[in-house]
């Protein structure tokens, strides 16, 4: 009976290490900030916007449709369109995202912009396709006009006569 049921669990996790192979994205999201030990957020000052570009990768072996779900109060798709045909072998993609930073917020706020990427299944007959998703996250930090990504040092007037 014992070696049953033994036989039976290495059945199982061999059936579970198979199944789970085929569930491996090649799919992925290139963000430019991120929010780590080295925390380097967008800074923006209070009422500036940006157009920030996400990059969908896919080295897949098989061409990918994802739909783009973002969820801030600060930022908004900036396409048109919310899903991307992503092909096999394609690692630029442009997903543009434009974040507007409120005029009346303090200095030192935080923002966190989601962004949820979901493959959507083909539909095209054949067997189950099992889909992934991956939601991605960036840091807003709101600054002084001086610090803000946006500032031109060079337009800025001077205190001499």
């Amino acid at each position: 009976m014992k070696q049953n049921k033994k036989t039976g669990i290495i059945l199982a996790a061999f059936t579970l290490i198979i199944l789970m192979s085929s569930l491996t994205m090649a799919f992925g999201v290139a963000i430019p900030y991120w929010d780590s030990p080295e925390w380097y957020p967008l800074k923006l000052a209070p009422g500036e916007s940006k157009i920030v570009e996400l990059t969908l990768q896919n080295t897949g072996e098989k061409d990918m449709v994802v739909q783009a779900d973002l969820t801030s109060d600060i930022a908004r798709l900036d396409d048109v369109k919310d899903t991307y045909s992503v092909p096999s072998g394609e690692i630029n993609e442009i997903v543009s995202i434009e974040v507007k930073v409120p005029k009346d917020v303090e200095v030192g706020t935080r923002y966190k912009i989601y962004s949820t990427f979901k493959q959507i299944s083909s539909g095209e007959g054949g067997m189950v396709e099992m889909t992934g998703a991956l939601t991605i996250n960036f840091p807003v930090e709101v600054v002084g006009e001086e610090e803000s990504e946006l500032f031109d040092p060079t337009k800025r007037k001077s205190v001499l006569p």
